[in-house]
């Protein structure tokens, strides 16, 4: 007598569901499995959403093949409303940049004429130049601003936000992970918006009172932006998740692209006295962001109750069944062991430095050693990121050459990533042979350098966070990007003590340095990068711990 068969046909009946025929049970009863946490909607009556789903596992559908339409989902609700969110984190940090070359006039005015034309240079025709500049309005040193800060305040003042930023960067990642990522990016992301609406207020009572609010502004998007990658983790799929992620992230240069130029604007406009509307209108609209985001975004699709079930599925079946999705320890020992994350921090620093550099220090230089006036600087400064927005489609390149298998994952990325620090290391080292009056070509050339650079964003390092964090990736970016906030802080300071004349020469110095770390995080991901999932970030992790 055999009990096995009529134990089976008991949970058959308990369970109202029976095996597909010519299949041993067994087998058959793997195919029930959605994932160890969820039911699964498709085959069990009880459930809200029964309806017969085309992503169910009995579909055997390929994990490449195409999901649910883009178009109307809550994953392009999300990446949508993702991508203004990003803008406001870094309209929000750069409007000072742009803003303070309104604010506050020139330390440099007096060495204006020799910064462009140097002593070994041949300078007729370089002061011809200088002189037609002048005659077209392209220089507004006369003007005059409403504070003269002193060029160590100004670094002070540039500064700031990266001092908060820096504090809050693995515990923004460690709350989005406990807690979940819209929560924490929601909040950050309110008190980031508020407290910019003060900032007009604060530079006219005192300078060190703008500082402070800066500091407190870091400490709010330290925890706001590594909560992104979290939110990621749980609502994309992997064959779109570089897509997505790119389509968000390109708010990075979107931001710069519009509010050096809005900026710039204002001033000159001179409504509501110029300059603080560089603060007040983002700030704003950052309010209303929140408004919008608190209303129609979840941490995970579970949670969501109008995602169909089409696309929780297709979020489900995604995600790597060998990764722990339920409340976990983080294996901190285990990830400060990993050679994969030192090398991620290595090159996230490496890189930072490079764009913090140009999108922090433009606006000073193009004032400083080109001597444009603030509404050509405001054009000017937006063009290494209108180059970076433009790059955001290599995502669907990236994602397009993944599908491909042309190479593992890994080579691919580092493919993307050693063309994104070589190039601009380049551009940055041969600046100095540009003609010194040829001052459209010098930003050009560095709006190429940051431009080739997004290929790091789109399908280099920036992504192996998620690909070797699994659910620890919040914990892991906020490591790395802790470390890339040192050159936040370090490059205006930097600046300020190696440009005290504002000369061209002396800026060359300073893109060379940035030129020789670029190679130093193009080998370091080159020798050293991974995007392979990490033991700790598996589901025995736990044990391990």
């Amino acid at each position: 007598m055999s009990d096995t068969p009529e134990s089976e046909t008991d949970q058959e009946i308990l369970l109202g569901v029976s095996y597909p025929e010519n299949k041993p049970p067994d087998e058959a009863k793997m195919e029930l499995i959605i994932h160890p946490l969820l039911p699964n909607p498709a085959v069990n009556p009880l459930s809200p959403k029964s309806e017969v789903n085309p992503f169910s596992p009995k579909s055997e559908v390929n994990p490449t093949s195409p999901g649910p339409p883009l178009q109307g989902s809550c994953r392009l609700t999300l990446t949508v409303l993702c991508f203004f969110g990003i803008y406001h984190l870094m309209a929000l940090r750069f409007n000072i940049s742009m803003g303070i070359v309104c604010m506050s006039s020139d330390p440099t005015d007096s060495q204006r004429s020799g910064s462009i034309c140097n002593a070994d240079e041949e300078k007729r025709e370089c002061l011809m130049d200088l002189q037609e500049s002048n005659s077209t309005g392209f220089d507004d040193s006369s003007q005059t601003l409403e504070f003269s800060w002193s060029k160590t305040l100004q670094g002070s003042i540039l500064s700031s936000f990266y001092y908060g930023y820096i504090i809050t960067q693995v515990v923004g990642g460690y709350t989005s992970d406990r807690w979940g990522g819209r929560t924490v990016l929601l909040y950050g992301m309110f008190i980031l918006s508020l407290s910019t609406l003060f900032i007009p207020v604060a530079a006219r009572i005192h300078p060190y009172l703008l500082v402070g609010i800066r500091i407190i502004q870091g400490l709010a998007s330290g925890f706001a932006f590594p909560s992104v990658y979290n939110i990621f983790t749980a609502w994309s799929h992997p064959t779109e998740k570089a897509t997505l992620m790119s389509i968000s992230f390109a708010g990075i240069p979107t931001a710069t692209v519009t509010i050096y130029p809005v900026v710039s604007w204002f001033c000159e406009s001179g409504i509501l006295g110029g300059w603080p509307m560089a603060f007040y209108l983002p700030g704003t609209t950052g309010l209303v962001w929140c408004i919008l985001f608190s209303q129609l975004i979840y941490n995970t699709p579970e949670e969501h109750p109008r995602i169909s079930s089409g696309e929780l599925l297709y979020l489900e079946k995604g995600e790597k069944q060998d990764v722990v999705l339920t409340r976990h320890r983080v294996p901190w020992k285990l990830i400060l062991r990993s050679r994969a994350v030192h090398c991620l921090w290595i090159t996230h620093l490496c890189s930072s430095f490079g764009y913090y550099l140009i999108i922090i220090n433009i606006s000073l230089f193009i004032r400083e050693a080109l001597n444009f006036s603030v509404i050509y600087n405001g054009f000017l400064s937006m063009l290494p990121s209108l180059g970076m927005l433009i790059f955001t489609c290599t995502g669907k390149l990236f994602d397009c050459l993944r599908s491909k298998s042309l190479m593992s994952l890994t080579n691919l990325r580092k493919v993307f990533n050693s063309i994104a620090f070589f190039i601009p290391a380049a551009c940055f080292l041969t600046l100095r042979f540009i003609p010194q009056h040829m001052k459209v070509g010098h930003v050009a050339l560095l709006s190429l350098g940051l431009t080739i650079h997004e290929l790091a964003m789109t399908g280099g390092f920036y992504f192996s966070h998620s690909d070797i964090g699994g659910p620890h990736s919040g914990v892991l970016f906020g490591i790395t990007n802790t470390f890339a906030q040192i050159p936040g802080f370090l490059t205006p300071i930097l600046v300020s003590s190696m440009t005290q004349h504002g000369t061209l020469d002396e800026w060359y110095t300073v893109f060379q340095v940035s030129g020789i770390i670029y190679i130093i995080g193009g080998f370091v991901y080159l020798g050293f990068g991974s995007s392979e999932l990490e033991p700790w970030a598996k589901k025995d992790a736990v044990e391990l711990v």
